[in-house]
């Protein structure tokens, strides 16, 4: 007698579908632990940053302290400098402002001036 053909497919999918499955456990492990691992270096990361960033600011903080202090020793010390040095600051942020100021008038004039000389040309022919 013949006997039945039994198939090892079922036997061998079965299988293979548990070595895919713990495959995919194994990555969903690794990507936990990378993540977890990620996640701390993160917080590490923003430690350090925020340790340097204190330590920045309390350095500007010093260097303006610093910087007042001396300013303050100096005018106390030669109030007749002091006083010269703040007119030249401003007697030189006066003239800037000034010149940028002026070009915009000579700008006005040069269109003014466009604007009148064919009129002036043609009042000098009549004279």
């Amino acid at each position: 007698m013949a006997q039945p053909y039994q198939s090892n497919f079922g036997a061998a999918s079965a299988s293979a579908a548990n070595d895919a499955e713990d495959r995919v456990q194994k990555l969903k492990a690794k990507a936990e632990d990378v993540a977890s691992t990620v996640a701390a270096e993160g917080k590490k990361a923003y430690a350090a940053a925020e340790k340097t960033a204190g330590q920045a600011y309390a350095a500007a903080e010093k260097t303006a302290e610093d910087a007042y202090d001396s300013t303050r020793r100096f005018v106390r010390e030669q109030p007749v400098v002091a006083v010269g040095i703040a007119v030249t600051a401003a007697f030189a942020i006066g003239a800037l402002w000034k010149l940028t100021q002026a070009r915009r008038n000579e700008d006005l004039l040069d269109r003014v001036t466009n604007m009148l000389e064919p009129q002036y040309r043609a009042l000098r022919r009549r004279f």
